[in-house]
C-alpha cells in the first residue's frame, strides 16, 4: 500500500473515531476530549476543513438527537403529569439531558469559531415552544414558580442576615429548577418576561397593602426603595448567580424603580383627594407624587383621577358651595406645587370652575371668606395681596421675575393644554378669575356688605374697613360706593347720637338707626307696614324733626320693614328672647293687652295682606309662644317652655330680587321698544336684546340674556300691547 492510500486510510479512521465520540447520546470524559482535538489536528493536516463545518455538522446532529431521544420524554411527561410538576419534570429532565454534553459543547466551540453552545440551546428552545401545551406550561409555571420562589426567598431575606438557601429545604429546590433554566439560555427567552411580571406584581402588592389610604405625613418613598433593595434587587442577585453571563444589574435597578415610582404614583394619586383636604400637614405626600412625576408620566392619570374624583364628590346639588371653595382652594395650592406651569391646574379644575360658575351663592361664599372675623385662607392670602387680582393681560412664560425657573411642560400633558396655562399663581385670584371680571364682585359685594351693615347695631366697621381697602386694592375697581356705605355708618353713629340728646321726648326703647344715602346702596326692599304704634310714632315725629334741624332740606324715608327688634318675653316668671324684624315683634306685640288676637286685627294693624299674616304668626306658633285655638283666632301659650338661647328669626333679604330689579329695569324700556316697533313695523328678540344690553351694561341684575328679553315682550303679547306672528312683535291689529 502506497503513502497515499495509507493517508487516506488513516483519515477515514480520524473522521469515523471523532463522529463517534461527537454524535450524542455519546458524552466524552476529559481524556477523551483531548483525543478528539488529536484527531481533528490529524485530520486538518490531511487537509480537511474540519475547523470550519464541526460546529455546522454538531449542531444538525443534535438537533436530530434532541427530537429522536429527549423530546419524546418530553411528550411523555405531559401525559402523565400536568401543570408545575409536569414543568418541573421538564425542567430537570431538560437540564440532565442536555448539561451532560457541556464537555462536547466546549470542544467544538473550541475547535469552530463560528459556534456558540448558545446556538444548540436557541435550536432546543424553538422546537420546544414550537409545541403548544410546551408553550402554555412554561408561560403559566414560570410565574407562579418564581412568585413561589420570591414569596419564599423574602420571608427568609427579613428575619436572617445570611443566605436563605443554608435555611430552607424550599429555596434549595427551586434553586436547582432556576439553575436549569439560567444554564439551558432559557432564562433570557422564556423566563425574564416571567420573573419580570412577578417582580411588578410583588412591588404592587407590598405598595398598595402597606401605604394605600395611609398617613399622608410623612413620605413613602424611602421605605418602598428600602424594601426594594433588600429584598428585590438581592432576589434578582440570587436568580441570574446561575447565568454564564452576568446580568446588568443598573438595567434591572432601574426598571424596578421605574415601576416603583409608577406605584407610588398611583398609590398617592387615588388619595389626592384626601391628601388635599389635608393639606398642608400632607406635604409628605404631595412630594412624593412631585418626585414620581419626575420619573415617570403620569399626569394624565392624575388629571383623570383628580376629576373623576371631584365630579363623584363635589360636582352635585348635595355638596356645599363653601366645601367646594375649600377643596378648590386646596386643589390650587396642591397642583401649583406639583406643576407651577398650571398646565395640570388648569385641566382638572376646568369642570370645577363650571359648576362653581353656575351655583348662585360662588361669589357670596368666596366673599363671605374674604370678609370673615375668623382667619382663614383667603383673609390670610387677601392680607399680603400686593396687586389686581385680575389681569386681562396674559404675559409669556418669559416676560415674568422667575423666568430663569422656567420649564417645558410634561411630554404626556394633553395638548388642548399646551398653549393654555394659568399665569396667576395665588388662590385669590385663581378663585375669582372664574367670572373673568371683577364687576361681578364688586357688585355682590356691596350686595353682601349692605346685609351685613343693617344688622349691626353698635356701629363698628373696623373690620368692614380693613376688608374694603384690601379688595379695593386686589380687585382694582372703583369701590367709592362702598366707601361711602361705610362712611353712612359711621356719620349715622353721631348723627344718632346728636337726636337723641337733642329730642324733647325720651324713646321708650333703647334704639339705634341707620341712615344711607340711599343712591349709592343696593336696590333695597321696601313694605309698606306699620310698625309697633309709639316706635313709629316717635321716629316719624319727633327724630324726623330733630333730623331736619340737624340736616337742612333734608328728610328721612323709612324703611320700617328692615332692621331688627331684640325682645324679652316675660311668661310668669319665664324669659323669652328673640332676635326678630320689625314686622314680628309688632305681631306679638298685639298681644300685650290682650292674650287673644284675631288674624284680621293683626292684618289690618300692620298693613300685611291676611296670607302674609299668617305666615307671620306661624313663626311663634313654631317656637310655642302662640296657639291657634280656632280659625284665624290665636292666643297666648299659658305654659312656655323655658329656653337660653336666644331664638333668631331667619328674615327675608334687605335687597330687592335680581328678578324684580330686571323686570322694573325692562319695565323702564316699554316705551322704548314700542317706539321701535312703529319705526320698522316689526322686530325680533335679537334685536331688542342687543340694543337692551348696550342700555342696560351696568345693570345691577347682570348680563341682559335673551330668555329675559323674550319673556319682557311675552308679557305685552299678554297685555295685547304687541303680537307675535312668525317670530316678530309687531303692533296688534
Amino acid at each position: 500500500m502506497d503513502c497515499q492510500d495509507g493517508s487516506t486510510l488513516n483519515a477515514d479512521v480520524a473522521w469515523k473515531q471523532l463522529v463517534a465520540y461527537l454524535s450524542p447520546p455519546n458524552v466524552i470524559t476529559p481524556e477523551i476530549k483531548s483525543r478528539c482535538k488529536e484527531l481533528i489536528e490529524v485530520l486538518e493536516n490531511f487537509g480537511y476543513p474540519v475547523r470550519r463545518c464541526l460546529g455546522s455538522w454538531f449542531r444538525v446532529k443534535f438537533k436530530h438527537y434532541f427530537k429522536s431521544d429527549i423530546l419524546p420524554e418530553v411528550m411523555t411527561v405531559l401525559d402523565v403529569y400536568a401543570d408545575y410538576e409536569a414543568f418541573e419534570k421538564i425542567t430537570v429532565l431538560l437540564g440532565k439531558g442536555i448539561l451532560k454534553f457541556l464537555l462536547s459543547f466546549y470542544l467544538v466551540e473550541e475547535t469552530d469559531s463560528t459556534f456558540q453552545k448558545k446556538d444548540v440551546y436557541m435550536d432546543f428552545t424553538t422546537i420546544l415552544m414550537e409545541i403548544e401545551e410546551v408553550k402554555k406550561l412554561f408561560s403559566m409555571c414560570c410565574i407562579n414558580f418564581y412568585k413561589r420562589g420570591f414569596d419564599c426567598y423574602d420571608n427568609l431575606a427579613q428575619d436572617l442576615d445570611c443566605l436563605p438557601t443554608e435555611h430552607s429545604e424550599e429555596l434549595k429546590n427551586f434553586d436547582v429548577i432556576n439553575r436549569y433554566l439560567c444554564c439551558l439560555y432559557l432564562f433570557e427567552e422564556v423566563v425574564y418576561d416571567a420573573v419580570l411580571h412577578v417582580l411588578n406584581s410583588q412591588i404592587r402588592l407590598f405598595i398598595t397593602d402597606n401605604f394605600s389610604g395611609c398617613s399622608h405625613d410623612s413620605s413613602i418613598i424611602g421605605p418602598v426603595m428600602s424594601w426594594l433593595n433588600s429584598s428585590v434587587i438581592t432576589f434578582i442577585q440570587f436568580i441570574t448567580q446561575h447565568q454564564l453571563v452576568p446580568p446588568n444589574m443598573d438595567i434591572w435597578k432601574k426598571r424596578l424603580k421605574f415601576f416603583c415610582y409608577k406605584t407610588i404614583a398611583t398609590v398617592r394619586i387615588n388619595d389626592l383627594f384626601e391628601i388635599m383636604v389635608d393639606y398642608p400637614e400632607s406635604h409628605a405626600a404631595v412630594l412624593d407624587i412631585k418626585k414620581c412625576i419626575g420619573h415617570v408620566q403620569c399626569s394624565t392619570y392624575l388629571v383623570r383621577t383628580v376629576q373623576d374624583m371631584f365630579k363623584e364628590r363635589l360636582l352635585h346639588p348635595g355638596a356645599n358651595t363653601e366645601d367646594i371653595i375649600t377643596q378648590y382652594s386646596s386643589a390650587i395650592k396642591v397642583l401649583r406645587f406639583l406643576d407651577p406651569s398650571g398646565a395640570i391646574l388648569e385641566k382638572v379644575c376646568s369642570p370645577l370652575r363650571s359648576y362653581l360658575k353656575n351655583r348662585e351663592d360662588t361669589i357670596r361664599c368666596i366673599l363671605n371668606s374674604l370678609m370673615s372675623e375668623e382667619e382663614n385662607e383667603l383673609t390670610r392670602e387677601l392680607s399680603t395681596t400686593t396687586g389686581t387680582l385680575f389681569n386681562s393681560n396674559e404675559d409669556s412664560d418669559l416676560e415674568n421675575d422667575d423666568w430663569e425657573k422656567w420649564k417645558p411642560q410634561s411630554k404626556d400633558m394633553p395638548t388642548d393644554l399646551k398653549s393654555k396655562v394659568s399665569k396667576s399663581a395665588d388662590i385669590i385670584s385663581t378663585l375669582c378669575s372664574i367670572y373673568g371680571s371683577a364687576s361681578v364682585f364688586v357688585k355682590e359685594y356691596r350686595s353682601l356688605i349692605a346685609e351685613k351693615l343693617l344688622t349691626t347695631s353698635n356701629y363698628d366697621v373696623s373690620l368692614e374697613m380693613r376688608s374694603m381697602e384690601l379688595l379695593k386694592v386686589g380687585f382694582g375697581e372703583d369701590m367709592s360706593q362702598c366707601q361711602i356705605m361705610l362712611q353712612d355708618v359711621v356719620d349715622s353713629k353721631r348723627t344718632h347720637t346728636n337726636i337723641i340728646n337733642k329730642v324733647k321726648q325720651e324713646c321708650p326703647f333703647e334704639i339705634s338707626t341707620l341712615i344711607i344715602s340711599h343712591v349709592f346702596w343696593p336696590n333695597l326692599r321696601k313694605e309698606d307696614v306699620n310698625i309697633y304704634k309709639p316706635l313709629q310714632d316717635y321716629l316719624s315725629g319727633e327724630y324726623q324733626t330733630a333730623y331736619s334741624e340737624l340736616k337742612r332740606s333734608r328728610t328721612l324715608e323709612w324703611k320700617l320693614n328692615l332692621g331688627f327688634v331684640e325682645l324679652d318675653l316675660e311668661f310668669e316668671g319665664r324669659t323669652l328672647s328673640f332676635t326678630v324684624s320689625p314686622v314680628q315683634a309688632t305681631i306679638i306685640l298685639c298681644f300685650e293687652k290682650s292674650e287673644k288676637c284675631h288674624a284680621d286685627t293683626i292684618s289690618n294693624t300692620i298693613g300685611l295682606s291676611l296670607s302674609q299674616t299668617r305666615k307671620k304668626l306661624a313663626f311663634w306658633v313654631t317656637n310655642g309662644v302662640l296657639k291657634e285655638t280656632s280659625k284665624d283666632m290665636y292666643e297666648l301659650e299659658k305654659e312656655v317652655k323655658e329656653t337660653q338661647q336666644v331664638v333668631v328669626e331667619e328674615m327675608d333679604s334687605a335687597m330687592v330680587k335680581i328678578e324684580q330689579v330686571r323686570e322694573e329695569e325692562l319695565e323702564g324700556f316699554t316705551n322704548f321698544v314700542m317706539g321701535l316697533i312703529n319705526q320698522s313695523g316689526q322686530i325680533t328678540v335679537e334685536r331688542v336684546h342687543k340694543l337692551l344690553s348696550l342700555l342696560l351694561s351696568d345693570s345691577p341684575a347682570g348680563q341682559l340674556t335673551p330668555e329675559e328679553v323674550k319673556t319682557f315682550l311675552d308679557k305685552k303679547v299678554k297685555q295685547k300691547l304687541l303680537s307675535f306672528t312668525g317670530g316678530v312683535y309687531k303692533k296688534p291689529k
